[in-house]
């Protein structure tokens, strides 16, 4: 069934029986069929707390575009959906030696704003990269070597522009940087790209999550690396996971039917065991 674009967030689980006795199923399955896991993974469905954060990951796909590859087969490569219309500006935070994400953007005739504060230069020169030693976060995280994304949009003119880019990989600043965006600034972004690090308390997961999830439909993810945190029964996901997001609007998403982690965007350089995602698939009704 087609989910169409709106702002508002979509219930999780229809109330019908049919719904509920099938969610029964799948939990019971997923949790080898302990009564009191099945019985809260239920209840999450069911009730919006700060708990309840994987309904938010739940991936969709975007009919007529196909998900491809952005830099290299490693980390610091990431997956967007072949549609660069009037895409012009993208923003891309955390760089260290990797900036062929970047470069590949670049090569689409797409300025990039490039900023790291934890390097002195980066690993190579194009002409559409800006790059400054500057960090980004909340307004609690501000000195002077790190702004919010909401200052340095002012600083670069960029305001009134639409259709952007954000990728952040800022090692946990990500959770005060995006819980002061307004949904105006995040409304600015086509696709949000973000390496979550999840060590931080949970309600912050909830209030970003359900944040974007207001704006943005996920559309891929991928654990990248050794580390789990437990979810229900022996399934788990990894303490740091890379979200890709689209923006809703204009945008129509339906069930994803691909199977976690998908085998053409596997990493090259990793030696840590792939984990199946597909749990995030619960939450798909």
């Amino acid at each position: 069934m087609n989910e169409t674009n709106n702002q508002q967030e979509q219930p999780i689980l229809k109330s019908n029986s049919t719904n509920k006795e099938y969610s029964i199923k799948l939990l019971k399955m997923m949790t080898n069929n302990d009564e009191m896991e099945y019985k809260g993974a239920l209840n999450c469905l069911l009730n919006d707390n700060e708990f309840c954060i994987y309904r938010f990951l739940c991936p969709k796909e975007v009919p007529g575009k196909k998900r491809i590859l952005i830099g290299r087969k490693a980390d610091g490569g990431y997956v967007l959906l072949d549609d660069f219309e009037n895409i012009k500006i993208a923003y891309s935070f955390g760089i260290e030696a990797d900036a062929y994400f970047d470069k590949d953007l670049a090569d689409r005739g797409i300025d990039v704003y490039m900023y790291d504060h934890t390097i002195n230069n980066l690993p190579f020169e194009n002409p559409k990269f800006h790059w400054k030693k500057i960090g980004v976060g909340g307004k609690n995280d501000t000195n002077e070597n790190i702004k919010t994304l909401e200052e340095l949009i002012k600083e670069n003119g960029h305001s009134s522009e639409k259709n952007m880019i954000l990728k952040m990989d800022i090692e946990s600043y990500e959770w005060n940087t995006l819980k002061d965006l307004s949904e105006d600034i995040l409304n600015q972004f086509k696709y949000i790209l973000i390496e979550f690090h999840f060590n931080k308390e949970p309600n912050i997961y909830y209030e970003v999550l359900r944040k974007l999830y207001k704006t943005h439909q996920v559309f891929y993810f991928y654990c990248n690396n050794g580390n789990y945190i437990e979810t229900f029964g022996n399934n788990r996901i990894c303490l740091t996971l890379e979200v890709s997001w689209v923006i809703r609007k204009n945008n129509t998403f339906i069930k994803d039917s691909a199977i976690y982690p998908i085998e053409d965007f596997k990493r090259t350089n990793t030696t840590y065991t792939e984990l199946n995602l597909n749990i995030f698939k619960l939450f798909d009704f």
